[in-house]
Formats: structure tokens, sequence, C-alpha cells
């Protein structure tokens, strides 16, 4: 008797989460209100790297219970990562793939939690609700996004609509600030940025127009 073969397809969904995983921009930040796929968004992304042996990402939420309560992050990183040949290692929060690359969930419960990434090579970083961050942390675990891997560092996050967040001012360009809405033509455009060394932010359309 013969065994019929089952084949899953695994993709993003149109819209949105689709316009999310194909953002070539170095941060991208993916909001919306809960049920929109922003998570699911965040587990897909490292999976186009899973063939690269020396490739990790970390995917981060602000507590432990927050990833390990149930239907929290690892249960349904659970129902996605093994259906790509994924194993996990609960103790550490990390699948691993025979490649050698892996995913590993963390949390930083204490602003202070933040130094025990000092040292870190981290190729794909990823917040999961960035609003529940301090800016602080955020900047500081950007100086760990490094690569060694042959994949250039990049940054993905989701939030949840916060007027009184850090992130509202950081994402002010892309809101109408009347309404507190998304500007839709300005949705996935890619705009440059540097920090300085007291944490102001100077924005411009392009790269050569930032250096200028």
């Amino acid at each position: 008797m013969e065994t019929a073969t089952v084949s899953i397809e695994i993709r993003p969904h149109p819209g949105k989460q689709e316009q999310f995983l194909a953002s070539s921009a170095d941060i991208c930040i993916y909001g919306g209100a809960a049920g929109g796929g922003k998570t699911w968004g965040l587990l897909l992304e490292p999976l186009r790297h899973i063939t690269n042996p020396d490739f990790g990402a970390v995917i981060l939420r602000r507590t432990y219970p927050e990833i390990r309560n149930e239907g929290g992050m690892w249960d349904q990183s659970m129902s996605l990562y093994p259906r790509v040949g994924a194993y996990p290692r609960i103790g550490e929060l990390t699948w691993q793939w025979h490649s050698g690359a892996s995913v590993q969930f963390g949390h930083l419960d204490h602003e202070t939690d933040r130094l025990k990434w000092q040292g870190s090579q981290i190729a794909l970083l990823e917040f999961d609700e960035l609003t529940h961050f301090s800016e602080s942390t955020f900047f500081y675990m950007l100086s760990r996004n490094r690569s060694t891997c042959g994949i250039a560092p990049y940054v993905r996050a989701t939030c949840n609509p916060d007027a009184s967040s850090w992130v509202a001012e950081f994402l002010s360009w892309w809101i109408d600030q009347d309404t507190g809405l998304p500007i839709p033509e300005r949705a996935g455009v890619v705009r440059w940025f540097v920090r300085d060394e007291s944490g102001g932010i100077q924005w411009a359309d392009s790269k050569e127009e930032l250096e200028a």
C-alpha cells in the first residue's frame, strides 16, 4: 500500500507580511494591532538563511514568560521550525539546523540584562514588540548586530501602536500626526539616519543626502 506524500508550502501572507519580508532596509519595523501576523513575520525571516552554517539569529521578547507562555513565541515556533528541519534545544531556547544555522530566543527583563550580550555577533537581530524595550537597550543591541557569516547584519522588529513610546517618535515620518495612523504611501519607503553620541537622530531621504 502506497502512502500519499503531503507537500506543505510555507510562505508569507500577501500584503503587509509579504512587504515586511521583502524589505531591503537594514532596519524594518512591522506595526499594527494584535492578530496582524507580525510575530509570524519574525519567525519566517530567518528561514532564508538556514543553509548557512555560520548564521545565527536572535529573537528578543521583553520577558521570559512572553516567550514560554501558552501560545507564546516558543509555541508558535514549534508549529513551524520542525517542518523545515530544525530541532529544539529547549533549555537554551534555541532551534538548530543540521547545517549549523540557529535561531535563539532571548529576553531582557532588566536594563542590565543587555550586557549579557556583550561581545556577541548577531547577524539577524529581531525584537517582538519593540515598544516594550527602552531606546537605550535597542541601540545598545544594535552594536551587537554584527556578522562574519557572509550575510550583511540587519534588524527586524514588530510593534503595537503606542503614542507614548520612543518608537512613535522614531517612526514619526511614517505616521500621520493628526490621526496616529500610518501614512499608506510611505509604508516601505527606506530612509537613512545617523545617531550622534548624545542620542540625537538625523534623518535623510538618501545615503548621499545624509553624508552631505
